[in-house]
């Protein structure tokens, strides 16, 4: 019997995307996509907001595991992507067949603090300003309930 779970996770920087794919990872074993953690894979010695041509490598890798995440039959995932703009966060959900999208949204003075408490680079602040300037609900998106969501950090 073939299983297939695939859960989408949107939400600004510093939200917690990782760390719940992580999470849910540890509690239901698979896959977790993520372009920061493909990226320090290549070397990127950054934790986030990579060199251009690290990303350009990092994203044709995502590109290429999100294919074959889709047309798998029986395969456990977590997509972690920021997908601010409704219709493409649909359009991924559809194109995954994703079981549930979740988008997190602490707040984006909560987003700020935990940027600035971390230590992100520059434009971090810009790019959480960004997503929230872009994002837009949709019928598909849930957000995390029970249990209450802890980071890894210490913000």
């Amino acid at each position: 019997m073939s299983v297939r779970h695939v859960v989408l996770i949107a939400g600004p920087q510093c939200s917690g995307k990782s760390t719940l794919a992580t999470n849910l990872a540890a509690e239901r074993p698979g896959i977790v996509l993520d372009l920061d953690v493909i990226a320090r894979g290549l070397g990127s010695t950054r934790g986030w907001l990579h060199d251009e041509p690290v990303m350009a490598r990092a994203e044709a890798i995502y590109q290429g595991e999100l294919g074959r995440i889709v047309a798998a039959h029986d395969v456990v995932a977590y997509v972690v992507r920021s997908a601010p703009a409704a219709r493409a966060r649909a359009d991924l959900a559809a194109r995954l067949r994703a079981d549930v999208v979740y988008v997190l949204d602490p707040g984006m003075g909560e987003c700020l603090r935990r940027a600035t408490v971390d230590g992100r680079p520059a434009g971090t602040h810009a790019g959480i300003r960004q997503w929230y300037r872009r994002y837009a609900a949709t019928g598909v998106d849930r957000r995390p309930s029970e249990p209450r969501l802890v980071t890894s950090r210490e913000w």
